[in-house]
């Protein structure tokens, strides 16, 4: 009986433990089978919710590699012993495969006598033929790509792409065999002979020639090759395709010159051309033939249009030709697999914060990638909903860190599309030629004289606008962000498209930089204005012409510029021009005088689009006290720069946007028929060819009077210490009527007398106090007189060309 006690006692540790032991490996199995459950689920719902991509060639090696490990093995407490990885196994077989290709070309460029060698060599050549060449470079390429294929830079070789080499390579040899021309039934002889394609090509090219022909062949191989590219290379048919409509653009003008210059003229060459002669020129679309007389034939110069422009004195214009001017900008390079791997990570990301999507269109621009996603569906307790657009515009900044980008635009959604925009910035951004935009199809179709290219869009398509259609453009952004270069590139687009005639300018510069290399182009109606206290003057005479050009339209029952100058060249008089003034910087104009500046502003724009007056306004401040409410308002057609905030993008365009733009050039236009701002990169026109270009209406202005005078220029010829209101602009062009015509009388009797007073004109002249005060103070304007009066009134600062008083030369 003591006994049993003790045996119980000594069991029930040890069945405890037993027990414990078989509940812990009872536990540890369970939570083992759970975690083998549940691994392949969660690799299942993985694989569903990864986006889909195309299998690579190392995927699909590891796939059919046939010495795997065991995956299940039942003694646990023993190590597996494992072999060496596939990754290693695969730089193996691309070090020996280079290795093969390497011996194999060098054994090809210095033949030897060596057995292994010339075997190989003679097996090579019966089975490529000249294609043989080809062979070891694809080995080598091969090999190198299986070593370095972990590398970002090198592209991912999918399945679809090796076999789109293959094929290549096999039509190669076909076209190869098809050069050597064997007779019928020969196509293997010569393969034996190492000729041709070898027994690959004779094989293939056996069975296409029997089948098709010799003609037929040639077809199908040419077809052959087209879709070997396409696979090979990843792209479509029509991206193979386009270099040749610039190609067949380049050999229309080539021909085009050589016709003009082939109609017994000789060509001569001159480093600066100046047409002194009428000048034939070869067809515009843009503009009509003159209609004077036939021109005198006169040298012409190769490759440069010339557009004979008359003014009126009687002078002939020649338009400068764009490809004399303008440089063409380089080709640029994509890269596709960096496109594929930016959307598997949009994907990726927006789908791990509850947004999937799927990215259905991908264009690539000059700055940005815009990526376009459709929003997919999720769960809810009412069912599956689509994703919000809103929330995947909030992602921005999480996109941004996943694809580690300096700034995102979400653009939700994308007008006229089904579709989200995410807009990443390219790794180098490429750079916009003008001379590429003005050559494009969009610009061509525009037949206005004041289009002008603005830039390139997302997809990388030529954007240009009409100036006339806008009628006013405002551009704004902060400092080195684009908008001189915007302006020089609206300016260059005038000057090529428009003789003096056509287009006169007005442009004001207090930067004294940016506009002052325009000083002598025959365009403009006065040097440019660098000193800020004549822009108002200038402002103020624009309007006294708008009001001139409007008595002009309604005497010839004209509704516009358009209908008055058709009226004109009907009866063959002197046509009325377009006016452009340019404003590089607004910020300083209102802060000298913002009622003034304002009140003339929101007048020019209101009514000033009929007469064929426009104005073009750039700020790098834009704040609400600059551009303001009534000048914003009539300004529809708006340039936004990057900027530093929200609220400055709010101001140019109404929107946020612009505080995620890149800088250089990058640019949201909104035009006026447009329902929302489009995303660009601005052209670029280098100093050069500004040069190039001012050169060119230099030259041809050295031949007729200039459009304003030196000596009366507004630079000299207006005080600086004036009020505004009292001083106008371009004396020598304002109307004679608008002065008192005893202004004369009363000078000479001035410096007759040596001194000028009100009481003595009202006197000698017998006028009013009122009158004689405004002779006085037009004097004064003129430098005549001094402003502060002294004890016998005024002194006299200009005598002209009467000399001073004998009392004052005894002095």
């Amino acid at each position: 009986m003591p006994k049993k006690p003790t045996k119980t006692t000594t069991r029930k540790p040890a069945a405890t433990k037993r027990s414990t032991a078989t509940g812990k490996s009872t536990a540890s199995k369970k939570s083992t089978n759970a975690k083998s459950q549940s691994t392949p689920t969660a690799r299942t719902k993985a694989a569903h919710s990864s986006p889909k991509s195309k299998p690579s060639l190392a995927r699909s090696v590891r796939s059919l590699w046939p010495f795997k490990g065991k995956s299940g093995s039942k003694r646990a407490d023993r190590p597996i012993v494992t072999g060496m990885s596939m990754d290693r196994k695969l730089d193996l077989i691309g070090i020996g495969l280079a290795l093969i290709g390497l011996l194999t070309l060098l054994a090809l460029l210095s033949p030897t006598n060596a057995s292994v060698t010339a075997g190989w060599m003679s097996l090579i050549a019966r089975g490529f033929g000249w294609g043989m060449y080809i062979f070891p470079v694809a080995l080598m390429l091969l090999g190198l790509w299986l070593v370095l294929r972990n590398f970002e830079q090198i592209p991912q070789l999918s399945v679809e792409r090796l076999l789109g080499l293959f094929s290549l390579f096999a039509c190669l040899l076909t076209a190869f065999h098809l050069f050597a021309s064997p007779p019928a039934g020969e196509a293997y002889t010569i393969a034996e002979q190492g000729r041709g394609g070898g027994y690959t090509g004779g094989f293939i090219y056996g069975i296409l020639e029997a089948n098709l022909g010799q003609a037929g062949t040639a077809i199908a191989l040419a077809a052959w090759f087209i879709i070997s590219l396409a696979l090979a290379f990843d792209v479509s048919v029509a991206d193979l395709f386009k270099w040749l409509p610039p190609l067949i653009i380049k050999i229309q003008d080539r021909l085009d010159d050589l016709r003009s210059n082939g109609n017994g003229h000789s060509p001569v060459q001159r480093p600066k051309p100046v047409p002194t002669e009428n000048i034939p020129h070869k067809d515009s679309q843009s503009r009509q033939p003159s209609t004077d007389a036939p021109p005198i034939p006169g040298p012409v110069v190769p490759t440069r249009t010339f557009l004979p422009r008359q003014d009126g004195n009687g002078h002939e214009w020649a338009l400068p030709a764009v490809q004399n001017i303008l440089d063409s900008g380089g080709d640029v390079v994509h890269d596709d697999d960096l496109d594929r791997r930016r959307a598997s990570v949009i994907e990726e990301t927006l789908s791990s914060f509850g947004a999937p999507v799927n990215v259905v269109e991908i264009n690539r621009g000059p700055t940005i990638t815009q990526f376009g996603v459709e929003p997919d569906f999720v769960e809810s307790r009412t069912g599956r909903v689509r994703v919000r657009v809103g929330k995947i515009a909030s992602l921005a900044d999480d996109l941004a860190l996943a694809l580690s980008a300096r700034r995102i635009r979400v653009e939700a959604p994308v007008p006229g599309k089904g579709f989200v925009g995410i807009e990443v910035p390219n790794e180098e951004v490429a750079l916009v030629a003008l001379r590429d935009v003005i050559e494009s199809e969009a610009f061509r179709r525009l037949k206005s004289p004041l289009r002008f290219a603005v830039g390139q869009d997302v997809a990388g398509n030529a954007v240009a606008a009409d100036l006339a259609a806008m009628p006013h453009l405002l551009i704004a952004g902060a400092t080195g962000s684009g908008k001189s270069v915007c302006v020089n590139t609206l300016i260059c687009c005038l000057l090529m498209y428009n003789a003096p005639d056509d287009l006169r300018l007005i442009m004001v510069d207090p930067k004294r930089v940016e506009l002052t290399g325009y000083n002598g182009i025959p365009h403009l109606l006065a040097p440019v204005v660098v000193e800020m206290e004549r822009v108002v003057g200038a402002l103020q005479w624009v309007l006294r012409e708008m009001d001139q050009r409007y008595h002009k339209l309604a005497q010839a029952g004209s509704r516009n510029i358009n209908d008055y100058n058709a009226k004109l060249a009907a009866r063959g008089e002197k046509k009325m021009p377009h006016l452009v003034v340019l404003i590089d910087e607004l910020a300083d104009l209102m802060m000298l005088a913002p009622d003034e500046t304002e009140r003339t502003i929101t007048r020019l724009a209101q009514l000033a689009r009929a007469t064929g007056i426009h104005l073009v306004i750039a700020t790098q401040r834009p704040s609400v006290d600059v551009v303001t409410g009534l000048i914003k308002a009539n300004f529809p057609a708006r340039i936004a720069f990057a900027v530093a905030s929200g609220v400055d993008s709010r101001v140019i365009l109404d929107q946020p946007g612009a505080e995620r733009l890149l800088g250089r050039g990058d640019m949201l236009f909104h035009a006026p028929e447009a329902a929302a701002p489009l995303r660009l990169q601005g052209a670029f026109v280098s100093d050069n060819e500004i040069q190039r270009l001012v050169q060119f209406w230099q030259d041809q202005a050295g031949y007729v009077e200039p459009s304003y005078s030196p000596e009366s220029g507004p630079v000299d010829a207006i005080p600086a210490g004036l009020p505004l209101k009292q001083m106008p602009l371009w004396e020598e062009m304002e109307a004679e009527e608008r002065a008192d015509p005893m202004l004369n009388e009363a000078i000479d009797l001035c410096r007759r007398q040596g001194r000028a007073s009100i009481s003595m004109l009202q006197r000698r002249l017998r006028i009013g106090y009122t009158r004689a005060a405004r002779i006085i103070e037009t004097m004064q304007d003129k430098g005549i007189i001094g402003t502060e009066p002294g004890p016998q009134g005024f002194e006299i600062l200009d005598y002209g060309q009467a000399a001073p008083p004998l009392e004052e030369q005894g002095e």
